[in-house]
């Protein structure tokens, strides 16, 4: 069990989130949560071959990278409140097959190449809380009933002055650090700010109330300016949003080529256990762990004041790829199938 989820299981209460302690634990939940979707993406866009379905691979790495961004604006918050965020550890990184961190657990997330499987998971992860649905801190269905109890306690604790806004201000990432992807940095040194960044997070993820949209720009021909939730909704249909659709209609628009079987077939969950130490697959597995662990040494000591290391998330990235690409070509030894990224934190 990682830290913030001991410290949370001690300040549960059916209120939801009651106290400034809570609220850190939770808000270094949602630095989990976030976490644990980027393997997954990894392992889809990997899988997909140079070269073929490109804009399914740009949709894809689309999402990966606002997913970094929500990591960067979930830190700022918890920084902002006297939280000090942790990546780079045993019980708060990911291992997989896994389940949402604090959700009801009803789903699986597991490592998986491009195809069908992958993208209905990402659906389910990316599922837009129903209207009028409640906040739910602990046990939540959607992660946007998660952002709901982390919003409703951020208000509700500074307008009784038990929270402020004005910790570690060194640490808050800026828009000039290291992030020149789509969506915002925000800097978060009061409750308006604080509220802003949550936004982001949850509207690039499941949209605008009663749209496909993560806020109301018009849809253009790339489809970034859709939630994450519809991205994967047009490759899962193979057709593109156009204006006026929502998400009753679905996608109504041009054609989207998908090829569904072009992806290399990379085992599920591969894990390096399988491996004896010291053989060559065994060693190649554990390199892409310590390239991942480097990557999250590298953010988790930017969220913690050390700007110049979240310039290294950049070359770290790059290491990964070339791993994974390198295990995605080696025969797992099961069913015809390659090997792939394990993503488990060395020892």
């Amino acid at each position: 069990m990682s830290i913030a989820r001991k410290l949370r299981s001690m300040t549960v209460h059916k209120a939801g989130i009651p106290d400034a302690v809570s609220l850190r634990a939770h808000l270094q939940i949602a630095l989990e949560l976030e976490l644990s979707t980027l393997p997954p993406y990894l392992c889809a866009l990997y899988s997909i071959p140079d070269g073929v379905n490109i804009e399914v691979s740009g949709l894809i790495r689309s999402v990966l990278m606002e997913e970094m961004l929500h990591l960067s604006l979930a830190a700022n918050v918890l920084n902002a409140i006297g939280g000090k965020p942790v990546l780079a550890k045993r019980g708060v990184a990911p291992h997989y097959p896994t389940t949402l961190p604090d959700s009801d657990g009803t789903f699986t997330v597991s490592l998986l190449p491009f195809g069908r499987e992958a993208i209905a998971t990402f659906l389910r992860i990316e599922l837009p809380a129903a209207p009028q649905a409640n906040a739910q801190a602990d046990g939540y269905d959607t992660i946007g009933q998660f952002y709901n109890a982390i919003e409703e306690a951020l208000k509700r604790l500074s307008k009784q002055k038990k929270i402020t806004f004005d910790n570690r201000p060194k640490c808050q990432v800026s828009p000039a650090d290291y992030y020149n992807g789509h969506g915002s940095i925000i800097i978060v040194n009061d409750l308006r700010s604080a509220l802003e960044a949550l936004n982001e997070i949850r509207h690039q993820g499941e949209g605008i109330s009663h749209s496909v949209m993560e806020d109301n720009q018009p849809i253009n021909d790339i489809g970034y300016e859709l939630a994450h939730y519809f991205r994967f909704m047009e490759i899962n249909e193979g057709r593109r949003f156009k204006k006026g659709d929502t998400p009753r209609s679905g996608p109504t628009g041009a054609l989207l080529p998908v090829d569904w079987n072009v992806a290399r077939n990379m085992v599920a969950n591969p894990q390096s256990g399988w491996f004896a130490p010291g053989t060559p697959v065994r060693e190649q597995m554990d390199a892409c762990n310590q390239t991942w662990l480097d990557l999250l040494r590298s953010l988790e000591d930017g969220f913690n004041g050390r700007k110049d290391r979240l310039l290294q998330a950049v070359p770290f990235m790059l290491e990964l790829r070339r791993r994974v690409n390198s295990l995605m070509n080696i025969p797992s030894g099961i069913a015809g199938t390659v090997l792939g990224p394990s993503f488990e934190l060395p020892e």
